[in-house]
Formats: C-alpha cells, sequence, structure tokens
C-alpha cells in the first residue's frame, strides 16, 4: 500500500519537533487500512494487481503470455525433440503451489465489505470483482492439482488448524467456485470505464473456466452431476455475451492479433493495451524475422476445404504435393493463420525466416508491414494490443458446452460456430446438423481421420475451436479436460511429428541434413521430430503432484498434507 516515496531526515525537523516523537510516528510513505480503504478509486487501483496475472496477454518485453511460445506444448508444434511429459518424479518445489493470491482476494473481499461510504450498487460490484479473482484462482489451482485447501477469509499467523488444513475435495471447491462466478455475473457492472472488468469480462472468463471444468469432471469421471451443473452454468454465462448483442464478429480474423489499436473491435470484450515507452511485447517479431518451432501436419490438415469438408473427406488418399495445391481452396482462416508458401531452411526465405516444419505462422502479424523499418515490428518493441478476452471464444464455449448438455440444435449452431464461419471473406459453407450428425449443404459427413471415440458432430465442433483459437494458449488444457493427450503421444499420432509434404527436387538449396524425409526418400513429409517415440500419457500426467516440500513443512508443524492419488504410488 506504498503511495510515495521520500527520504526525511531528522535533522531538518530540528526546528519543529524532536527526532524521537519523529521516529515514533507511522512512515509516510505507508497508508494504513482505515485510511486506503475509503473511495472505489483506492478499490479499483488496487484490483490492477490482479489483471496480468490472469490478463497477461502477449506478455511484456521478451517474457511470452499465453499466446503463441506461451504455451506450445501440444499437439499443433512440431518440437525436435518430443520429451516425455512432465513433471515425471514429484518436485521439491512448485511455484503454482501458493495461496497468495487466494489470501489477496480475500483481503479484498473483506476490505469492500467494511467501506462504510460505499453505495449498496457499488458495494456488491467490487465484491463481485472480488470474488471473480477468488474463483478465478481456485479454478486455476483446481485444474491444476485436483483437491486443494479452500480459504474464504484472510487467516492470522496463529490460526494453525485453518493454516495447516488438508486439501478439500475438488468437488466441494468446484461449488465454491460456481458460487462465487454466478454471484460476479450478477452483481458486477457492465460498465466501468475503459480497460476494466465488467459483466461481459466476467461472463466471458466464466464461461471459459466453467467449461473446462465440467468438461474435466466428465471425462474424468469425477462427479457427472457436478459436470452437469458447470457445463449449464458455462451456457449461460455465454449467453449473457451473446444476448447483450454489444459484440459482433470482426471482419478480419487477423486485424484480432495485428492490431496496435483494438478498442474499437467489435469482437473484443477486453484486451491488454500496448504503448510504446510504457508496455511492449516480442510476439509479433517472432512472427517476422525470427526462425521458427514449426506447426504440425496433424494441425495444418486439420484446416476444412472450402467446401466445409474435411481434407480426407472425399479422398481418403488426399496429398498436396505442392505449397499451392496445399494452401488453395482451404478455410480462410488457414491463410490468415499461416503464410502460404514454405519457408524451408536453405531456401531464400526472404521477407521472413524459415520454419522447421515448412509452416511458417502468420497469425501475430500484418505481412504488409514486412520489411518496416520501425522497430516496433522488431526485438522486445511490439505494441500490438492483444485480444485477451473475444467473442469468438464465447462462441465456441457456447457450442460446445450445448453439445455436451444434449440440447445442440442448428439454431445452437447458426448463432455460435456460423456466425464465426460468416466472417467477412469468409467462404465456408454453414455446419448443419442433420439427425444429430455433421452436415454441409445438406449432405451428412464423417471425417475418416476422427477419433472413433469421439462422436462426429463433438468432433467437428472441437476442430472448430482448434483452428480459430490455434496458438491463443488453449490447447494443451482442452486435451487434458477431455482426458485425450494421447494425441500428443506420436506412437498412436504419428502426424505430430512431420510438416509440409515436399520434393527435393523442387528446392535445390535444402540440405537433406537440415530437412530430413523418413527413409531417405526424395520426397516426402518433413520429419521434424527424429528421436524416440513418447511415451503414451499416464493419468498422473493430467494433474500435478503437491510438492514435497509442503508435505514436510506440514509434518514439521504436526499436520498431514495429502499427495494427489495419482502421484501416491
Amino acid at each position: 500500500m506504498k503511495r510515495i516515496k521520500s527520504l526525511l531526515f531528522c535533522p531538518l525537523l530540528l526546528l519543529l519537533t524532536a527526532c524521537d516523537d519523529f521516529l515514533d510516528r507511522q512512515p509516510l510513505d505507508v497508508i494504513s487500512d482505515a485510511d486506503y480503504w475509503k473511495t472505489e478509486s483506492h478499490v479499483r487501483t488496487y484490483s490492477y494487481g490482479f489483471y496480468t496475472r490472469y490478463f497477461a496477454g502477449y506478455g511484456s518485453g521478451g517474457s511470452n503470455g499465453p499466446f503463441f511460445l506461451g504455451q506450445t506444448l501440444n499437439d499443433d508444434i512440431a518440437h525436435n525433440v518430443q520429451n516425455d511429459f512432465t513433471p515425471l518424479r514429484i518436485p521439491e518445489t512448485d511455484s503454482g503451489w501458493t495461496f497468495t493470491t487466494v489470501r489477496k482476494a480475500n483481503y479484498m473481499l473483506e476490505q469492500v465489505e467494511g467501506m462504510e461510504e460505499l453505495e449498496e450498487e457499488a458495494r456488491n460490484h467490487w465484491l463481485g470483482i472480488s470474488r471473480f479473482f477468488r474463483a478465478t484462482e481456485y479454478a486455476n489451482l483446481v485444474f491444476t492439482y485436483g483437491d486443494v485447501p479452500w480459504y474464504d477469509r484472510v487467516l492470522a499467523t496463529d490460526e494453525k488448524d485453518e493454516l495447516f488444513k488438508d486439501r478439500d475435495p475438488r468437488t466441494q471447491v468446484v461449488r465454491k467456485i460456481l458460487e462465487d462466478l454466478t454471484f460476479a455475473i450478477e452483481n458486477t457492472r457492465e460498465n466501468d470505464g475503459t480497460l476494466n472488468l465488467n459483466k461481459y469480462v466476467v461472463a466471458a472468463v466464466a464461461s471459459r473456466l466453467l467449461l473446462r471444468e465440467g468438461t474435466f469432471l466428465k471425462y474424468h469421471d469425477i462427479d457427472q452431476e457436478l459436470a452437469i451443473e458447470c457445463l449449464t452454468a458455462a451456457r449461460k454465462a455465454a449467453l449473457v455475451i451473446m444476448n447483450a448483442r454489444r459484440f459482433f464478429v470482426s471482419d478480419s480474423y487477423n486485424a484480432l492479433f495485428s492490431s496496435e489499436d483494438l478498442s474499437s473491435n467489435t469482437e473484443v470484450i477486453f484486451y491488454r493495451k500496448y504503448q510504446a515507452g510504457i508496455l511492449s511485447h516480442s510476439t509479433l517479431t517472432y512472427t517476422n524475422k525470427e526462425a521458427q518451432t514449426g506447426a504440425t501436419r496433424s494441425l495444418l490438415e486439420s484446416y476444412l476445404t472450402k467446401d466445409g469438408l474435411p481434407v480426407y473427406a472425399t479422398d481418403p488418399e488426399w496429398k498436396a504435393i505442392t505449397a499451392e495445391q496445399f494452401f488453395s481452396n482451404r478455410d480462410p482462416r488457414l491463410t490468415a493463420t499461416f503464410r502460404d508458401r514454405y519457408f524451408l531452411r536453405g531456401e531464400d526465405c526472404s521477407p521472413f525466416d524459415y520454419s522447421t516444419s515448412g509452416f511458417s505462422l502468420r497469425k501475430y502479424m500484418d505481412d504488409e508491414q514486412a520489411d518496416h523499418p520501425d522497430l516496433k515490428y522488431f526485438s522486445t518493441q511490439n505494441i500490438t494490443d492483444a485480444p485477451v478476452v473475444r467473442l469468438g471464444e464465447v462462441l465456441l464455449n457456447y457450442a460446445e458446452a450445448t453439445w455436451e448438455l444434449g440440447l445442440l440444435t442448428q439454431d445452437d449452431l447458426d448463432i455460435s460456430v456460423n456466425l464465426l464461419r460468416g466472417r467477412r471473406g469468409m467462404t465456408l459453407p454453414a455446419l448443419q446438423v442433420i439427425g444429430g450428425e455433421p452436415a454441409v449443404n445438406g449432405t451428412v459427413y464423417d471425417d475418416p481421420k476422427r477419433d472413433p471415440d469421439v462422436p462426429a458432430m463433438l468432433w467437428e465442433i472441437r476442430r472448430e475451436r482448434r483452428v480459430e483459437l490455434v496458438l491463443e494458449g488453449f490447447r494443451l488444457n482442452d486435451l487434458k479436460r477431455w482426458k485425450k493427450m494421447d494425441y500428443m503421444y506420436n506412437g498412436a499420432n504419428p502426424d505430430i511429428r512431420y510438416g509440409a509434404y515436399i520434393r527435393y527436387a523442387d528446392y535445390p538449396k535444402v540440405s537433406r541434413s537440415d530437412i530430413y524425409i523418413a527413409d531417405g526418400a526424395d520426397e516426402g513429409y518433413i520429419l521434424c521430430n527424429r528421436g524416440n517415440e513418447r511415451a503414451a500419457p499416464l493419468p498422473r500426467n493430467y494433474i500435478n503432484p503437491v510438492p514435497s516440500n509442503q508435505i514436510q513443512l506440514y509434518l514439521e508443524n504436526g499436520y498431514t498434507l495429502t499427495q494427489t492419488k495419482e502421484w501416491r504410488e
């Protein structure tokens, strides 16, 4: 709560008071709780301390947020080495196992409750924001560790029985999260000023968190009844945004991620603002002049054809021999996300650099700015705004939750997935549901590469999510909640080891030692990962253990902290 930095020396005050009297006073750079928690502006200032934790955007300087390089452990990125899932063993320490932010949210909640000057509307708004922060923190803790101790107040240091309580059941904590998010949506203001949280940001994030938890509970068979409650609440939260008719799908997909000002973008619900000399990032730089660890064949082949069909639907032997063939007549988001030629090491890749898989990401850059001399396109000087919450995700949350609840109709698709397909410049036909199956132009279809454990309609909704939200930090969490981390197991999904299909004869400058095709063939898919197969996922790969130092700390104080059940053996 320090507000002023000043240094006063006692001799300067001798004419006014004695040094002893001065040293007995509260320092001038400290404001007490009673003095600070007076007005809304004070509460708002305190709340900003949570923003970068939950809305990191593109990060700052050379540090990444969730976008692009912030989450690359998934089946979308073709790593040169595909190591086993981590952690491999129980770590001694883990910075994620902390309840500091929970305490901070509870502290804010208690202070707001005690502010006599606040009108009821203002008090409820800030109580809602406080509970939103607490719910978000706990949702992340539960998703990471499962059972966690629930704290709903600030504890004193001598309350050892509470401080050293064992973990509460995941389901119990999730019900508290539901209560917090419901209160926050119902009480938070629709508008609290530019770049401040409001009802729509809260509802959008709630739809994200509750879909994540609901599907985790379902597919990991933890609590089917609670899963339905979470999914119902996720759908309801999404409708708060959709029914408000304040946000609309943007005309340009690429502009969502490459604009220096998102304040007027109709799809953006909340964004992180960047400004030269104040806050900058480096996400654009990685798509400009930097060599890239490329995307997988698995990802790029998941984009539909312009007819709305999977690439293998009409021809199970489909193969694009050239880049032109590969990128032609596809979902327009493909070329809005990846450049429409291959960028190979050894070839002239100007004005960009090579990609290890040949597929070069352009999602976070307007390529018309290539070779521009302005420093804002280089190093850590990028100032494009980050769309941390947008309508596109909310529509997909709605579609998935609705399917999971068994409620999906054509009307539901038309107000969600098909709005995205109707983005200006998009040429994809609307997704239809006929007899519960996916269809386009009245014809039911099934993807030959569909996971047989996933119903065809759900497969298409998940496909839409994958390509619309690609490299925005969702994919690994999606695989975890669906219990589908086996998609990252290259023994079962070899396409994640490969990149583009090339013929060496078409790229005479390419060295076979740099760009490798399996079995030394003259043409084929680039083999990005030549190492051993990644081991198949185990139940413990879906949940983290409690670090051993925390269990030891409990023991030293006479208490027991239970280890995550998947890690007890």
